[in-house]
């Protein structure tokens, strides 16, 4: 492994941390957030109260939150002048963090980067290995709504080049393009990669400390992060069979977005799955195929000349998989359908004023069983 590096987010600095999506972004800024006080007496300042910056980062990129189609208008562009605004004023670094940063094309990444100040700028992106990234990516579709299989999305991702190429996976994933781009508009010595590496659950925490200046030990897990977990294989195509129905009926957008929240969050943190319940597997072909498309972004993002915090070779090892896709289950555990429910029965019990403390209680007796 290379040596740490010490020092790349210099005091006074702005950092963005840009991501990506599925890079333990949400475990990183959960810690950062739970020391926000803490964290000015070391002179880093991470501002706001939510545990990231979305917001933040859509005004600045001048888009809508996510990818929404609705008509809706992005945050007014003071929101980002002010974030300069009080970093300037900060005596310290700043940082700011948004996984939706990584989607800025090479027009707006170079915007920002005037408006902000080259000079103070560092831009930091954390990496995890592609095929790591694929069951997570996908599940997260499902929560928008898609419908796909895994196996047929993945053959689409994996395979069609040029249908998937302006995906929203791919915007997002391919690494080399992000790192590039945010190398051309802020310099390469001004870009770091924090690679990510599973086998070290507290790695990113290590690197964070590391670029910050921050003690070691000073971040860790903040309690709830490790509740965010994935679907089992049964409860995604629970959701994935929900989204056809709801199709069916018209899309999700005749229902209240807290419905729709309310079942998710209920399955990934009203229950706990267990042991025995089969997970989503990446069949061989896949896990190949994305080492492949790694070893080539690997070699571009060491070409880049950006410095890099952890081995980058841990980004396109192979992955050992089934040699065929499991079948889909076509059962459910009660349990997950009861926690499922009952995410919709809290969500209508908030709309309707009655107490949800019956709910709750319910909540946790099926954590217990």
């Amino acid at each position: 492994m290379p040596e740490p590096v010490h020092g790349l987010v210099p005091p006074g600095s702005l950092a963005l941390h840009i991501g990506v999506h599925k890079t333990g972004t949400t475990a990183v800024q959960s810690a950062l957030a739970a020391r926000r006080g803490d964290l000015r007496a070391h002179s880093v300042d991470y501002p706001g109260t939510l545990m990231a910056h979305r917001t933040v980062a859509s005004s600045a990129m001048g888009r809508p939150l996510g990818f929404r189609t609705d008509g809706a208008r992005p945050p007014r562009r003071g929101l980002w002048e002010r974030t300069l605004k009080d970093a300037d004023a900060f005596p310290g670094t700043t940082l700011i963090s948004s996984e939706f940063f990584a989607e800025a094309d090479d027009e707006t990444c170079q915007r920002m980067v005037a408006e902000a100040g080259p000079d103070r700028l560092r831009v930091v992106v954390t990496l995890r290995n592609l095929a790591k990234i694929l069951p997570s990516a996908w599940q997260q579709n499902l929560k928008s709504g898609f419908r796909t299989p895994y196996e047929d999305w993945l053959r689409f991702i994996l395979l069609d080049e040029e249908g998937s190429k302006g995906t929203t996976f791919w915007r997002r994933h391919r690494h080399d393009l992000v790192v590039r781009r945010w190398a051309a508009a802020a310099g390469a010595d001004h870009v770091t990669v924090v690679v990510v590496d599973d086998r070290d659950r507290d790695g990113i925490y290590r690197s964070f400390e590391q670029l910050l200046g921050l003690p070691t030990g000073f971040l860790s897990p903040s309690e709830g992060t490790s509740a965010n977990r994935s679907f089992t294989a049964a409860e995604a195509e629970l959701f994935r069979r929900l989204n056809l129905a709801v199709a069916d009926a018209g899309g999700w957008s005749r229902f209240r977005n807290a419905a729709h929240d309310g079942l998710e969050k209920s399955l990934v943190e009203g229950r706990s799955a267990d042991p025995s319940e089969a997970r989503l597997q990446t069949p061989q072909w896949a896990l190949d195929r994305a080492a492949d498309l790694a070893d080539s972004f690997v070699a571009a993002i060491r070409d880049s000349g950006v410095h890099v915090l952890g081995d980058l070779d841990v980004l396109a090892e192979r992955l050992a998989g089934p040699e065929s896709a499991p079948e889909v289950p076509d059962d459910v555990p009660i349990d997950a359908a009861v926690a499922a429910l009952l995410g919709v029965l809290e969500s209508a019990a908030q709309n309707s004023g009655p107490s949800t403390s019956a709910l709750h209680r319910a909540r946790g007796l099926l954590r217990r069983r």
